[in-house]
């Protein structure tokens, strides 16, 4: 029996997060234009369309050379994002003018090496992550802070595209497990014999299972169809929505940044 590619993977685990949240969707619809989007969903009153795209690349390993120092720059780091965010919006073209969301979702159920950081899938939309800082009157620099530079899939591409969305996995039992060793760690000291027993019989409450949640990054795009706010907007979901003057993208009102 083969094993499943991993873009059905991909698919599924979508399918899950929308099955879980109860919302209905067709998967592969015909839309007349040549192309088939991954999932037509519906959301209460909302319709929304979604093109899932996953990861085959061994990325950051990519051409490693055993015995060799690997190093890649960031533009090299991101450029599978950016190759799938380019693709699924080649799949969502031609839906740009029948008053739906377009999303690109993008999963990594293999755990292949690519940076799927918060700050990084920004950088991928929008450019690599560049510092800068004012030059003040006296010759001193005054802070520092992340922009966006060079190169970005969404930057001047793809305006019909409403948001990308990252699915997030966690693990009941190994976040349980992280918890309980923030908690008792320093009551055992250096006894990591006595840490480890400890742990071993506290595991037997360990909670079983997982969830999955999406990171949600609207596009700055204003010719793109806005998805709603109260569409993936799970308990665990997170989402980052462009600022006052389109500029950046931040945390919704009232939400900090974490």
């Amino acid at each position: 029996m083969t094993s499943p590619r991993i873009g059905e993977v991909a698919e599924a685990r979508v399918a899950r997060y929308l099955q879980e949240r109860g919302y209905t969707f067709e998967m592969e619809p015909e839309f007349g234009t040549g192309r088939h989007p991954d999932y037509l969903i519906t959301a209460g009153e909302h319709t929304v369309v979604a093109e899932v795209k996953a990861f085959e690349t061994y990325g950051m390993f990519e051409n490693a050379i055993p015995g060799q120092v690997m190093s890649r720059s960031l533009t090299d780091a991101l450029a599978p994002i950016r190759k799938q965010i380019k693709k699924a919006a080649g799949q969502l073209k031609g839906l740009q003018d029948r008053g739906w969301p377009l999303v690109i979702v993008l999963d990594n159920p293999g755990g292949r090496p690519i940076p799927f950081d918060t700050h990084l899938i920004v950088s991928a939309m929008y450019g690599d992550l560049t510092m800068q800082a004012p030059v003040l009157a006296d010759g001193s620099l005054g802070d520092f802070r992340g922009v966006a530079g060079r190169n970005g899939s969404l930057r001047t591409d793809h305006p019909y595209v409403s948001a990308i969305a990252v699915v997030r996995r966690e693990d009941h039992g190994a976040a349980w497990a992280g918890a309980w060793f923030d908690v008792h760690r320093e009551q055992f000291g250096d006894d990591a014999q006595a840490l480890v027993a400890a742990f071993a019989e506290a595991s037997i409450e360990a909670p079983e299972g997982d969830e999955l949640y999406l990171e949600v990054f609207e596009t700055l795009s204003t010719a793109a169809v806005p998805l709603p706010r109260d569409v993936f907007d799970g308990p665990r979901d997170r989402r980052w929505v462009p600022n006052e003057d389109r500029s950046a993208l931040v945390p919704p009102p009232g939400i900090a940044d974490v």
